[in-house]
């Protein structure tokens, strides 16, 4: 299963949450809070474009959401609240992607395609790919490649909404069980039951159709 997951990334939340709570505090100081903002959002916004997306399944669409979460995200800020009591700034940023994109679901009644993509780190979309040697001069071992490509998007595109995001919050985005199960509103044992069930669910996926 490790050689299938290759592809994802993972970054130091810790040095993340502190940065984005530096910035938020001079967001809410008024001391260059436009420019403070905007590093969170290009700190945030590719993961918080990527949960979208997962969930609404359009790009127009998790644009949107994406925006909405930004929205309320600097009204937070500039607001009243509190905010010295969030110890994982980037979770809660995506827990409030999620909402955002359940109740943006719930208004639109969209209908969901069949396609998996995710973003580079310019924001640009790309299919997900999978770790491999040199393969340019072999021409079987590409298209190959590529027929893995295709079949592991579609087998985490085949789960159903909770074990996608799950797996997706896990092991694109790096979060812990904890960040997880914060986002999600779930018990943490709950969110490692449902990674463990999403990975065996890609793998029998794959298995099935002698891809791995």
């Amino acid at each position: 299963m490790a050689e299938i997951l290759e592809f994802f990334s993972q970054s130091s939340s810790q040095s993340r949450d502190e940065r984005i709570l530096r910035l938020a505090q001079k967001v809410r100081s008024g001391k260059g809070s436009d420019r403070a903002f905007e590093e969170i959002v290009s700190i945030c916004e590719k993961g918080v474009y990527e949960l979208a997306y997962q969930i609404t399944r359009n790009s127009e669409d998790a644009l949107d959401v994406s925006q909405e979460t930004f929205i309320k995200l600097w009204q937070m800020l500039l607001g009243e609240s509190d905010f010295t009591q969030i110890k994982s700034w980037y979770s809660y940023i995506l827990r409030m992607t999620r909402n955002c994109s359940l109740d943006f679901l719930r208004k639109q009644s969209i209908r969901r395609s069949d396609t998996l993509t995710v973003t580079d780190s310019e924001g640009e979309t790309k299919e997900i790919e999978i770790a491999d040697d040199d393969i340019s001069s072999d021409p079987v071992r590409s298209y190959e490649r590529k027929e893995q490509i295709e079949a592991v998007r579609a087998a985490i595109a085949s789960l159903d909404d909770d074990y996608r995001q799950i797996l997706i919050l896990r092991e694109t985005e790096g979060l812990s069980y904890k960040e997880i199960s914060d986002i999600m509103g779930i018990e943490m044992g709950t969110v490692k039951s449902k990674i463990f069930r999403a990975r065996n669910l890609v793998k029998e996926y794959l298995q099935k159709r002698n891809i791995f």
